[in-house]
């Protein structure tokens, strides 16, 4: 998932966070002041649908009563007032509060789902209908029309670890830029390529489980379970068999337990953080 970006602007980022940054993309400024209450609930409105739509524009707060050489340039009427700059352009402005399905068909009317994106959506399609071939050079055209959309290549990454290309996904995956890897998605691969890597020698579950039924402290079973797990959508036994492990012997394979716990922190945060929350508050008690 991409990150909303807000912004507040001042005499010295204006050029280049509305002007120059709209050649990138949109830029709703909106003009307010702490004064008034609608122009402060327009505010409101505003970034919730910049993390509702975020990486599709930038949300612009300029507060007029603080920076009043911006606002009389602009010669504003009054506020709350924003305009949608696009290409240095103002394309369509308004004086006055809306509600947020005004505010939010406004932007989808003047926003345009950036082409390698909307070949990114239909690659997926493809894959989910088992259209894998065609799912790949979908990939590739998006990559073409922009190289620097590091979703392109994470999707591929998944794309491999799902077909079983596990050489394949690695050597992609740690290829990609550090940006790509910290994203929210990438902690995601990263933890799945770590829990498969950790699996490739194990047993099969059948002898996992066999050899736990006559001993329930096996290390090397519950190391092989807690993969097991994770890769199936267990997350919480997973982490609940690892916390076992860590309590037995946390120097297991030179602290392994701990590490791998952390990795299914960070594997875990986005799409489960009440999970995580919870986990690492139990995990810091097993610490200390």
């Amino acid at each position: 998932m991409s990150e909303a970006m807000i912004v507040d602007i001042t005499a010295n980022n204006i050029q280049e966070m509305v002007i120059r940054n709209s050649k990138r993309f949109p830029v709703l400024l909106n003009c307010w002041s702490p004064l008034n209450e609608q122009s402060k609930l327009a505010n409101t409105i505003l970034e919730k649908l910049a993390n509702e739509m975020a990486g599709k524009f930038i949300f612009a707060k300029l507060n007029v009563d603080k920076e009043k050489d911006i606002a009389q340039k602009f010669g504003l009427p009054g506020v709350p007032l924003y305009k949608l700059i696009i290409d240095g352009d103002i394309v369509t402005e308004y004086e006055g509060l809306l509600s947020e399905e005004a505010y939010r068909s406004m932007l989808n009317a003047n926003i345009k789902e950036e082409p390698s994106e909307v070949l990114r959506k239909q690659a997926g399609e493809a894959f989910a209908q088992g259209q894998y071939d065609q799912a790949i050079q979908l990939l590739g055209e998006a990559a073409k029309v922009n190289a620097n959309n590091f979703k392109i290549h994470l999707d591929l990454v998944q794309m491999y670890l799902h077909t079983g290309h596990l050489d394949k996904a690695k050597d992609l995956f740690y290829k990609l830029p550090e940006e790509a890897q910290k994203d929210p998605k990438g902690k995601e691969l990263d933890g799945i390529l770590f829990f498969s890597e950790a699996l490739e020698q194990a047993p099969e579950i059948e002898v996992i489980q066999a050899t736990l039924a006559e001993n329930q402290n096996d290390v090397d079973a519950l190391y092989a379970l807690a993969g097991y797990l994770m890769l199936n959508g267990h997350a919480e036994k997973a982490l609940q068999t690892l916390f076992k492990l860590f309590t037995i012997d946390r120097t297991y394979q030179e602290g392994l337990p701990q590490k791998t716990i952390l990795k299914a922190f960070e594997m875990l945060t986005a799409k489960a953080p009440e999970l995580v929350t919870m986990y690492r508050r139990k995990f810091q008690s097993l610490l200390y």
